[in-house]
C-alpha cells in the first residue's frame, strides 16, 4: 500500500482535523507489531480493544491512528463509526488501483490448500499475491489485501465465513474478478444453519464477481452448484469424482512417487502428472479449471504442481522412524475429517493405521449425529487404533459398530504413547486431526519427539 494520510481518511469517510500528506505504506492492528510510519488501526474484538494500545503504538512510531472514539494523542487521529469496517473500506478502494486479476477461493474444506496450489500455477504466468496462510475474514483480508503492491499481475485471496452477512461483507471487500466455490460441508452450522444454508452464504460471492467475470463451482455438491446458477457470472463447473462438468477428473493414480491424474477438459482427456501431495482429487480439479480459464495450459499446471509441498498442519507428511506422521492438525470439519481418513487409509494400505483425532466444533444440532458417521468411517478404515480427544467421544465409540480395533478416549499425548509402545517397530502411519479448539498440533509434536 502506498497513500497519503488524506487520501486514507478520504477512502474511509474518516473524520480528520487538518490536511496531512504524510506518505503511509503499511497498516497495523498490533501495537507490538508497529513500525515507523506505519497506520495504527484501534480493532475492537473480542477479548481485547484497540484503543487501549494506542499510545503504546505511537510510541513504537505509528504516525497516526484510526479510533472510533477520541483520543488525546500526539499524532492525527482519524475518526470512523467502526474501525474493522473502515479498514475493509480503506482495503476496497486499494483493490480498486490494483491492475492484478482478482481470484476468490472460498469452500468448506481445502480452501487453503487450493488457494496455495493456485497461487503457485499462477506464478508461472506472471506476479503473484496471496493471503498468509488463512487470513481470510473481516480483519485478515483487508489486512493481505494491504499488504500488496497493487502492480501484481493475479491476486488469489481465500475468503472464510461463519455467519450470515460474512460473504457479503467479504465480497465487497474484495470485488473479484472470478470467484472459486471448491466445495461446502457441515461446517460452522452453529451460524449458517443447514447444509443449504452454507450453500447459501457460500454462493454469495459470486453476486461480488465484476462485470465480466466469471466462477468455477463444484458439480460434485448439488446445492452449491443449485445456488450458485442462480447468481449472474458466467458458471464454469468441476467435478473430483468424474461427473460430467468442463473439468472432470477421471482417474488417479500413483506413478513413482507421483500422482498422475486424467482430466476431461471440454471433452478432451489430458494427463496431469503432479506432486503426491496434490492426493485430493476435487482440489486439482478446482486448480486446473480456474487456472486454464485465466488462460494457462496444462503443461503449466503439471510443472507447477509437481512441486507443491502442504501448508504446515494441513495434511504434512513426515517419516518418523519406520512411521508416515500426518500433521492435518489445523482444522477439522465432517468433509475434511473423512477426506484426511480416507487418504490416510490409501497411504496406510497393508501398514498399521492409526488415527488420533479430536472434536469437529461448531456443528451445532448436528455435532452427535457427525460423531456417530464418524464412527461409521472409522470402523470402514480397518485402523487397528483410534484415540479421541474431546467430548464427542462417546458419540464416535457409538457409531463403530463391528469396529475391531482399540478405541480410546485420551486427554493427553503420553496414553497414546503407552498404548503403542509393542507396535512402534512396525511400519504403520499414523493421522492427527482435530478442531482447532482441540490443539491436536501437540500430540503431533509430543509423539514425534519421542518416537523414532
Amino acid at each position: 500500500m502506498n497513500m497519503t494520510l488524506q487520501q486514507i481518511a478520504s477512502a474511509m469517510a474518516a473524520s480528520i482535523e487538518q490536511s496531512h500528506d504524510q506518505p503511509v505504506c503499511r497498516v497495523s492492528i498490533d501495537s507490538r507489531a508497529v513500525r515507523q510510519g506505519d497506520l495504527f488501526f484501534c480493532i475492537v474484538g473480542q477479548k481485547l480493544d484497540g484503543h487501549e494500545f494506542a499510545r503504546q503504538a505511537v510510541a513504537n512510531g505509528a504516525c497516526a491512528v484510526v479510533a472510533s472514539a477520541p483520543l488525546d494523542l500526539d499524532v492525527p487521529v482519524l475518526l470512523v463509526r467502526d474501525t474493522t469496517s473502515a479498514l475493509g473500506r480503506l482495503a476496497r478502494v486499494w483493490r480498486e488501483g490494483t491492475r492484478a486479476r482478482v481470484i476468490g477461493v472460498s469452500g468448506s474444506a481445502g480452501k487453503t490448500t487450493v488457494k496455495e496450489m493456485l497461487a503457485q500455477v499462477l506464478s508461472a504466468a506472471g506476479r503473484t499475491a496471496k493471503n498468509f496462510r488463512n487470513l481470510n475474514n473481516q480483519i485478515g483480508l483487508p489486512l493481505s489485501i494491504l499488504e500488496m503492491d497493487g502492480d501484481e499481475d493475479f491476486w488469489v485471496l481465500e475468503l472464510g465465513i461463519s455467519q450470515p452477512g460474512d460473504m457479503d461483507e467479504l465480497g465487497y471487500i474484495l470485488a473479484p474478478d472470478a470467484a472459486l466455490l471448491v466445495n461446502i460441508g457441515a461446517c460452522h452450522l452453529e451460524g449458517l444453519g443447514s447444509l443449504s444454508g452454507v450453500a447459501e452464504q457460500k454462493s454469495i460471492l459470486l453476486d461480488h464477481v465484476r462485470k465480466g467475470g466469471f466462477a468455477c463451482v463444484n458439480a460434485d455438491y448439488p446445492e452449491l452448484l443449485q445456488q450458485s446458477a442462480r447468481r449472474d457470472p458466467k458458471l464454469v463447473t468441476f467435478s473430483g469424482a468424474g461427473a460430467r462438468a468442463d473439468y472432470s477428473c477421471l482417474r488417479q493414480e500413483n506413478v513413482e512417487g507421483s500422482i498422475s491424474y486424467t482430466v476431461r477438459v471440454k471433452g478432451e482427456e489430458l494427463r496431469c502428472k503432479v506432486s503426491h501431495n496434490v492426493h485430493i482429487a476435487e482440489n486439482l480439479a478446482a486448480v486446473v479449471a480456474m487456472a486454464m480459464e485465466l488462460g494457462l495450459g496444462m503443461a503449466a499446471i503439471e510443472s507447477s504442481l509437481a512441486e507443491y509441498s502442504p501448508v504446515t498442519q494441513r495434511f504434512a507428511q513426515s517419516r518418523v522412524g519406520t512411521w508416515l506422521f500426518i500433521d492435518d492438525t489445523y482444522n477439522a470439519n465432517p468433509v475434511s475429517m473423512a477426506r484426511s481418513i480416507r487418504e490416510a487409509g490409501r497411504l496406510g494400505e497393508g501398514k498399521r493405521l492409526v488415527l488420533v483425532l479430536g472434536d469437529m466444533l461448531e456443528l451445532g444440532a448436528d455435532s452427535s449425529r457427525a460423531h456417530r458417521e464418524l464412527g461409521e468411517l472409522i470402523a470402514d478404515t480397518g485402523a487397528s487404533h483410534c484415540f479421541f480427544q474431546g467430548n464427542h467421544a462417546q458419540d464416535v465409540e457409538a457409531g463403530l459398530g463391528g469396529f475391531t480395533g482399540v478405541f480410546k478416549k485420551v486427554s493427553g499425548a503420553e496414553e497414546v504413547l503407552q498404548a503403542l509402545s509393542a507396535v512402534r517397530c512396525e511400519q504403520g502411519v499414523m493421522l492427527f486431526k482435530g478442531s482447532r479448539g482441540c490443539k491436536m498440533e501437540q500430540y503431533y509434536s509430543a509423539l514425534e519427539r519421542s518416537w523414532a
